[in-house]
């Protein structure tokens, strides 16, 4: 009795191809975002305490002429502005949430790797609508985060180039 190999269809496969491809640009995305989340944070941070320091304004004020006496309420108003576009932009929350995302992205690709090896196995139907469903809430989540078109195409081209070298070579 000969047993019949369960594959996917043609549009299973690639629907699998590009699921992987997807899931790893969007990790590589989320990534970078969580890197330049943390360093504005980081900036924005070191500049109010560089702003607030009574130091800093004894210092200017040393150098500079008196007619520039009006520095320090200058950098009270510039400390006060940027810590509030801290809290309004909430960088640390944005970068935890892209640092989330980007792992859950990575998993995905990884998960759509291995059905992409193993494609012809019996559960391999049911195992691609279980990652495009995760596909789906990963999208949801992802929507409050900014577009940033030329930062998703730099990772476009580095992914579709990755994987240009590994299947031709």
């Amino acid at each position: 009795m000969q047993t019949e190999v369960i594959a996917l269809s043609e549009l299973q496969r690639t629907k699998v191809w590009e699921g992987w491809l997807s899931s790893e640009i969007l990790a590589h995305y989320f990534g970078d975002l969580a890197g330049r989340y943390r360093s504005r944070q980081r900036r924005l941070t070191w500049l109010i305490l560089i702003f607030s320091s009574g130091a800093a304004a004894t210092l200017l004020s040393d150098w500079l002429p008196q007619s520039w006496g009006v520095i320090k309420p200058i950098l009270a108003l510039l400390t006060a502005a940027i810590s509030l576009l801290l809290v309004v932009e909430e960088n640390g929350q944005r970068r935890v949430d892209c640092s989330d995302l980007y792992f859950q992205w990575s998993r995905l690709a990884s998960d759509y790797e291995a059905l992409w090896d193993d494609m012809y196995s019996e559960d391999a139907p049911a195992r691609l609508r279980t990652l495009d469903d995760r596909a789906a809430v990963l999208s949801q989540r992802g929507t409050t985060m900014p577009t940033r078109k030329r930062l998703l195409v730099k990772w476009q081209d580095y992914v579709e180039e990755r994987h240009r070298v590994q299947t031709t070579a």
